[in-house]
């Protein structure tokens, strides 16, 4: 499979696996994201459960992830031990009603497999407390 390239690079960040998570995350192809990941991949989404295995993840973003559009701006890697690379990443996140500041960390096995995914909310107390996921607002 041949990763697509996001349209704006990332700041700091040259790995095409990354790149592809966000274009085809953008582009609502979520079972393209879920391609990326390792067989027993992991999405750590904010305020829910752990999503593990790429069809897990295909379900939850096809219903979760609808609207969304994410901006990351900037990252670096973290360490290359174990067989794995990770990398944190900080940028936006826009849903239709709002926007808000997010941190994603990425692991990444030998084959450029994404082995998990973090999802942080960078907001104020505010932001957090008006926050209700897209199931609730429908």
């Amino acid at each position: 499979m041949t990763p697509l390239v996001q349209e704006n690079p990332i700041l700091g960040i040259d790995e095409p696996t990354i790149t592809a998570y966000f274009a085809a995350l953008n582009d609502e192809r979520y079972e393209a994201v879920a391609a990326l990941f390792a067989e027993q991949g992991v999405l750590y989404p904010p305020f829910e459960e752990a999503v593990v295995g790429r069809g897990a993840i295909a379900r939850y973003l096809s219903v979760e992830a609808v609207g969304l559009r994410v901006e990351p701006r900037k990252g670096e890697c973290l360490s290359t031990e174990d067989n794995e690379r990770c990398y944190r990443l900080v940028g936006k996140a826009k849903l239709p009603l709002f926007s808000v500041n997010v941190a994603w960390q990425f692991g990444l096995n030998t084959e450029d497999q994404i082995t998990f995914v973090t999802v942080d909310l960078l907001a104020t107390l505010e932001e957090l407390l008006n926050y209700q996921p897209l199931r609730q607002q429908r």
